[in-house]
């Protein structure tokens, strides 16, 4: 049997599927405007711009790791072996 070679999706497919993943269902929530009573109370904005913050702050940390101290780890166990 011979096997099928697949190319890779182009840039355009995948930005359509991520529109069509992400864009279209918050259009739809917000024509739609459905009332979430277990919302009610709640200071929408702060709480997400709190989690911008953890956000923000978790990238920095990842960045930070990825570009400090993962060298020198990966360094000293090269030099150990």
């Amino acid at each position: 049997m011979q096997e099928k070679k697949t190319k890779p999706p182009c840039a355009v497919c995948k930005l359509v599927r991520i529109y069509l993943l992400v864009a279209v269902p918050i259009i739809l929530v917000m024509w739609i405007r459905p009332e979430v009573s277990r919302l009610k109370g709640y200071d929408l904005t702060n709480i997400f711009s709190t989690l911008i913050a953890v956000m923000l702050v978790c990238t920095i940390l990842w960045k930070a790791y990825h570009e400090f101290w993962k060298p020198k780890i990966d360094a000293a166990r090269k030099n150990k072996n």
